[in-house]
């Protein structure tokens, strides 16, 4: 009798191992893919940088159901570029060499990008910057990519709409003296003064300037049809002080100035203020999926999206596509981000072309009774 049940136990212990084995060998094994992200997270430019991660992070949630049928887990790592390139250096070392990754979203700052890019590129890591616009960035290697529009493309649109939509004949320049601001600059000025326009004034100003009182005694002795202001969260002191220098010339800037919290900052004081628009996002769209993005990020994080939190979704995305493509093989992202063709972003339709850039319509928009309108 003691022997019979020593073997069923023997059996029933067997079973029970060969179950298990069979059940682990069955379970998917989870890959997990480290993104790196660089991002002003504090600092003058959180403003922009904070939206971005947040709107990445949404992103990510958004298609992690669908990435763990594929057995595939995303994890960003964030690290605080604070806009600077030393610290955004800092922050890709650390990534490519304690972190093992082998794609970075970011940076934001063009001249954060420019810095970064050497680094990526001899590693090997792709780096897909949402927002960062300078030109040399085109030039910048064959990893390095961005879903923003090349300042090339938009000081061209800036200034042929500067002549054909807003009759601007004279315009005063200021510009943030960094690689997006002077290359931004360049292009406006070579295409506007080719057209026939005259650059009145021209003056550059250190990132994070304050006081632009000398600045405007300047604008004030040269006639000019508007300012042509290029510069991150300095153009609100800029503006200020313009209207209490009793200034009437209109302002004319770039796509940075749509950030609800300018407004608010602003107050009556930003309406009228014109500017360009890089591709087809409308924060006031509530149908498809630009809708769709803006009341999961409402709904997810209590407030609009800014235009640069729906380039980084758009970037976050395609770039959760291109891993799709290589079937999660981060070795062979690059050349799948290059297949990546009219993919629909909430930004518009995006292709990259052959030095990772990518092309989108440029329009005019203003601020009209406290609100961001087309022109």
């Amino acid at each position: 009798m003691k022997k019979k049940v020593w073997i069923g136990i023997v059996a029933l212990v067997a079973t029970m191992v060969l179950v298990a084995i069979v059940s682990c060998s069955s379970k998917k094994e989870t890959t997990v893919i480290n993104i790196g992200v660089i991002m002003p997270l504090t600092g003058d430019a959180a403003i922009y940088g904070v939206p971005s991660f947040k709107a990445m992070k949404l992103a990510v949630s958004q298609a992690e159901a669908d990435l763990l049928v594929k057995g595939v887990r995303v994890e960003l790592i964030p690290e605080d570029s604070q806009a600077k390139p030393a610290i955004g250096v800092s922050a890709i070392q650390k990534l490519i060499s304690v972190n093992r990754v082998k794609v970075v979203l970011g940076p934001l700052a063009s001249s954060v990008t420019l810095a970064v890019a050497p680094i990526a590129e001899s590693n090997k890591v792709v780096l897909l910057s949402p927002s960062s616009s300078a030109l040399a960035i085109t030039s910048a290697g064959d990893y390095i990519f961005r879903t923003e529009l090349s300042e090339y493309f938009g000081g061209l649109a800036q200034a042929d709409l500067a002549i054909d939509k807003l009759s601007y004949k004279k315009v005063a320049c200021i510009y943030i003296n960094n690689d997006y601001g002077a290359s931004l600059f360049e292009v406006f000025k070579e295409r506007f003064s080719k057209r026939g326009g005259i650059i009145t004034f021209a003056e550059a100003f250190a990132q994070g300037t304050t006081d632009f009182r000398a600045t405007l005694a300047k604008i004030s002795t040269v006639q000019s049809d508007a300012i042509f202001v290029i510069s991150h969260d300095e153009i609100l002191n800029f503006v200020r002080q313009k209207v209490k220098l009793g200034i009437k010339v209109p302002i004319y800037t770039t796509p940075m100035f749509e950030d609800r919290r300018n407004l608010e900052k602003l107050g009556p004081l930003a309406n009228g203020v014109i500017y360009t628009y890089y591709g087809s996002f409308d924060p006031d769209i509530k149908l498809g999926p630009t809708g769709s993005f803006i009341q999961a990020y409402e709904a997810t994080f209590g407030e609009p999206p800014t235009y640069y939190a729906a380039l980084a979704y758009d970037a976050t995305r395609i770039l959760l596509k291109a891993l799709e493509i290589t079937k999660f093989q981060p070795a062979e992202l690059k050349d799948a981000l290059y297949q990546v063709k009219s993919f629909e972003g909430v930004t518009g339709d995006m292709s990259f072309d052959k030095n990772g850039d990518i092309l989108k319509t440029v329009s005019l928009k203003t601020v009209k009774d406290g609100n961001f309108t087309f022109f």
